[in-house]
């Protein structure tokens, strides 16, 4: 398999891990390559997370508490339960959670073919889904009805936050700060880094042999190969690989978010005011009335003495 099908293959699965070419205008001052989307490089990956941090924090005290966390679990996971829970009553069956898939997958169509290629070329994966739906299921329904509740969803989302906690908040003061919230990031790296070798060393040894290690390499490489043969006929055609870059270009195309005309950077470079970059809506004119002044009171005469 030649570097350019693996890097495509590795593309088709990350959808986003192929950094656009290194030409002048691709690069700030610093040097970062730009990749193509909302989020172009690590700064405004770090710049993500900072503000993700800022919106948890709602007291700005520089630290995030465990209502907080909480606070901003509940809001980030009710968005997607509420997605789902398309009749209203406040509970996704299976069904809807269904649906809501499907929904998903329809959104992200290279992503429905990843799975239903490599669904289609081993029966394993099909039932390792299905379980680990079915896992997910009987985890978060509490009372075994079929149904994921709201209450339930809240339940999980505080045990996960208090689950965290207990590992990641190493002061013990029930606060999370930066440099906690970036070394429980750096510790699940790690943990992600050592299950992997430790699903490859087969032998648990201690040690991966090449072939141990050749085995780790060739099965994500197959499942690259499964996404890349469009007609399942086990060969890689060039029209499959020109199809698979054309659906892959389409994807990063539609990721790509502009700057805006009327951005502060935007502003800066072409010396325009915001109206004139972009009709800038007049908020009283639906609506909101400006305060009205309100009239003078006035003096009352003084109490008459009685006679």
């Amino acid at each position: 398999m030649t570097l350019r099908s693996l890097g495509l293959g590795m593309l088709a699965l990350g959808f986003l891990v192929l950094p656009a070419r290194a030409d002048d205008n691709d690069k700030d001052k610093k040097g970062v390559v730009d990749l193509p989307g909302p989020i172009d490089n690590l700064e405004d990956l770090q710049d993500t997370g900072r503000m993700l941090f800022m919106m948890a924090d709602t007291n700005k005290d520089g630290q995030i508490s465990q209502q907080e966390a909480i606070d901003a679990g509940n809001l980030l996971v009710g968005g997607y339960f509420f997605r789902a829970d398309k009749d209203g009553n406040g509970a996704v069956s299976k069904e809807e959670a269904d649906q809501a898939r499907e929904a998903l997958l329809a959104q992200r169509p290279l992503l429905r073919v990843i799975v239903q290629r490599a669904q289609a070329k081993d029966p394993k994966i099909t039932a390792a889904t299905r379980n680990a739906r079915q896992g997910v299921m009987s985890l978060l329904d509490t009372n075994n009805d079929g149904q994921i509740q709201a209450p339930e969803v809240r339940q999980a989302v505080q045990s996960t936050v208090q689950s965290v906690y207990a590992v990641a908040d190493t002061n013990r003061d029930g606060q999370m700060s930066p440099s906690e919230v970036n070394a429980a990031l750096a510790g699940a790296a790690r943990s992600v880094v050592q299950a992997m070798y430790q699903k490859a060393d087969t032998d648990g040894n201690g040690q991966l042999s090449q072939a141990e290690y050749d085995k780790a390499i060739i099965e994500p490489a197959n499942v690259v190969f499964l996404v890349l043969d469009a007609n399942n006929d086990g060969q890689l055609s060039p029209q499959e690989f020109q199809a698979a870059e054309r659906a892959l270009a389409s994807q990063l195309r539609k990721m790509n978010v502009p700057e805006p005309a009327n951005s502060p950077k935007n502003l800066i470079e072409s010396g325009r005011t915001p109206a004139q970059a972009a009709p800038v809506p007049n908020f009283n004119a639906v609506g909101v009335r400006p305060a009205q002044p309100q009239p003078a009171v006035q003096p009352q005469p003084a109490p008459q003495p009685r006679q």
